[in-house]
């Protein structure tokens, strides 16, 4: 009798023990998923830097500016080239940043197409670049705004910008200009799979459609648009 007492008792303990267990491993489970872990780590804020006046919020940073010679007897391609360089100054160095200038062709910096680290020895490389750029004759943007996208597909970078800086012109190997403008729309529109942010600044005073373009380029890649006033 009392040794089935005893196994009684302890057979009533273990369900006690066997309960508080279940108890337990029901309240962890009614805990939110990432509670018994670490927490997560906090995303960084993006970088602000001011770009004719405007404020550009990212860690990629792709630069696309006009070098024609309505920009160059405006004197716009001198302050454009001074603005970039005060941004390549700013930079942190978990930045990454490429720079392209265009006329009929393109000037690009980095030259071998890969997004540049915001070294102090690649920021006085881009500086570099950016005071060696001649002005040109023509406006091909398409091609330039593409060599941007790639510098930016390939940036390790969370918050990518591309800005875009010209007369709104697309004067391209004696084309119609419209046309030629409506294809770059859409070409680029389409080649931006990683859906990066194109703001477009307006310099001087746009001829023919070129602010419309200006202004849908920006719309369509989920950008902004803004007018410098002369």
């Amino acid at each position: 009798m009392r040794l089935s007492r005893c196994i009684a008792l302890a057979s009533f303990a273990a369900f006690l023990t066997s309960g508080t267990a279940w108890a337990q491993i029901k309240e962890n489970l009614d805990l939110p998923f990432d509670a018994l872990g670490e927490e997560e780590e906090e995303e960084e804020a993006p970088e602000v830097v001011n770009f004719y006046n405007t404020n550009l919020e990212g860690d990629g940073f792709f630069y696309v500016i006009d070098r024609s010679v309505s920009m160059q007897n405006a004197g716009e391609l001198p302050r454009a080239k001074t603005e970039v360089k005060k941004n390549i100054g700013e930079f942190p160095n978990r930045v990454q940043f490429g720079i392209v200038f265009f006329d009929a062709g393109i000037a690009k910096f980095p030259g071998s197409g890969q997004p540049a680290e915001a070294s102090e020895a690649m920021k006085q490389a881009g500086k570099g670049f950016v005071d060696s750029v001649a002005p040109g004759s023509g406006t091909c943007c398409l091609q330039a705004l593409m060599t941007a996208l790639q510098f930016a597909n390939r940036a390790k970078s969370k918050r990518k910008v591309i800005v875009y800086l010209s007369d709104g012109g697309g004067t391209c190997q004696g084309g119609d200009e419209m046309q030629y403008l409506n294809k770059t729309i859409s070409a680029v529109t389409g080649a931006n799979y990683q859906r990066v942010r194109i703001n477009t600044i307006l310099v001087l005073e746009p001829t023919g459609g070129g602010e419309n373009f200006m202004r849908r380029l920006a719309s369509s890649n989920g950008g902004s648009y803004t007018r410098i006033g002369q």
